[in-house]
Parts: structure tokens; sequence; C-alpha cells
């Protein structure tokens, strides 16, 4: 992995943006720092509004694990494409799938609606198309990862397990991830340059889809990632964001003046 802010990452991230590229981010431990609880995640306003600037100029796409409602809420901006659940909602041409997503995700309710989760200080956030299991707030967090994992033992469908940073989110075995998400917006855009921003395990779906023309980069960098670049901290991240709305000086596809303040 190259630092991002090294001669050799502004090389590789400054000729990436010079093409008008798909521009896709992560959002909580990336746009936002991560907090004790979903509900109190934001985006720094500096980094809204140089985001709003840059989806003036380009495309801007938002991969996240967030329910799209609840992402639209955090946003002061439109990005031109909004994904939530991981890529099980908001991606064209999958609304007809999500809805079955949908109805797997009402069968597991019960199950883990149980009080050994809640005992074990576990967080259960229903997102419609996922579940996702926070234990960040668990007196012993491994003990309430031990009862997470107890419980996904026995949901029918056997769902499919994405890790993050103190959760574990739950979703239908044919959902699509955060790399499959991509893949089909790099079809809708027609393009195949993409930089690709994120900070977890969730991202690494991303991470090792290894596109020519896609540059990576991961927030906090890890010795098992397949990120190219990477920010030292999230604390980076509006530096990051500052940068690329310096470079984003060209016209946006659809002939608007693109014009940076």
């Amino acid at each position: 992995m190259i630092y991002a802010f090294s001669a050799a990452g502004l090389t590789r991230l400054d000729a990436l943006v010079a093409t008008r590229p798909l521009l896709a981010f992560d959002i909580d431990g990336t746009l936002a720092p991560i907090a004790q609880r979903p509900d109190e995640a934001r985006l720094p306003d500096d980094v809204q509004r140089r985001l709003g600037e840059i989806a003036r100029c380009t495309s801007v796409a938002i991969i996240t694990g967030r329910g799209v409602d609840d992402a639209r809420r955090m946003l002061s901006f439109e990005p031109r494409y909004l994904i939530g659940n991981h890529g099980a909602e908001g991606l064209p041409g999958w609304s007809g799938r999500s809805e079955a997503f949908a109805a797997t995700v009402r069968q597991w309710r019960p199950t883990l609606a149980t009080a050994a989760l809640t005992d074990a200080g576990v967080l259960v956030e229903d997102k419609r198309y996922s579940l996702s299991l926070h234990f960040r707030g668990a007196a012993d967090p491994a003990s309430a990862r031990g009862a997470i994992e107890r419980c996904i033992a026995s949901l029918e469908p056997a769902p499919r397990i994405i890790a993050g940073k103190a959760v574990i989110n739950v979703l239908p075995e044919d959902a699509p991830d955060k790399g499959d998400a991509l893949r089909t917006l790099i079809g809708a855009e027609q393009t195949s340059n993409v930089l690709y921003v994120g900070d977890d395990d969730t991202d690494e779906a991303v991470f090792a889809l290894d596109l020519p023309g896609v540059l990576t980069l991961r927030v906090e960098p890890s010795q098992t990632s397949a990120a190219m670049l990477f920010l030292r901290d999230q604390r980076e991240v509006p530096r990051l964001v500052d940068h690329i709305a310096r470079n984003t000086t060209t016209l946006p596809a659809n002939s608007r003046e693109c014009q940076m303040r």
C-alpha cells in the first residue's frame, strides 16, 4: 500500500482525478468518523461542502452499509448514486431482487430479537434489506460476538456474513456486496476509471476487484488489505476530499458549467 499523500500516491490520485472518474465513498469510518451508535454519526460540514462541489463536476457514488433513507438524511448534497445495505438497496436494475432480500430479512427478525443478544449488549439494527449486529457498546465485546455467532448459526436460510468494525452484517446469501455494487455502477456509467474510498472489511470486496482503471484507497492501513493507497486515519479524509475538489475542474457529463469555489 502507498500513502496517498506521498509523491507516488499523489501522482496516482491526480492522474485518475484528471480523467473525471466515478468517485465512490463509504460513509462510516470514511466520510464520517465512527460513532458509538449509528444514529450519532455525522459528516463534517467542510466534507459535505466539498463533496457538493465535486458532485456538480463529476459522478459521485455513496456505497454504504446503511439503508438508503438513513444515509440520505446524513447528506446535504445529492450524489448521482446512493447505494445502501452494501449493495442490496438502490442499485440500478436490482429493485425487484431487493424485495426478495427484504422478505428473507423479515424471516430472520424473530430469531435475532432475543434476550441473549440484548443481555450481551448487542444492538440489532434492522435495515430492511440487511441486519447489522453492533457490539461496540458491549461490556464484554468477545462475549457479545460469541452470542451473535450463535444466533446467526440458527438462521434459515443461512445468511451471507460481512464483518466490520465492531459489527456483524447479515445479508441474504444472494445479495450483492460492495464489489458487486461497484461493478454495476461501472456499467451504468460506462466508465473504467473509478476512485473508491473505504475503511474496513466491508470494503475489501471492492479493494480485491483488481480492475484496470479502478484506484482504491483505505482509511487506516492494513497489512492484509488489497487497497492500493491508504490514509493514516479518518482525520485525513477532509484533506483528501479537499484535494480532490481542488483538482476536479473539468466539465461534467451533462455539460453544465463546473465552478469550484
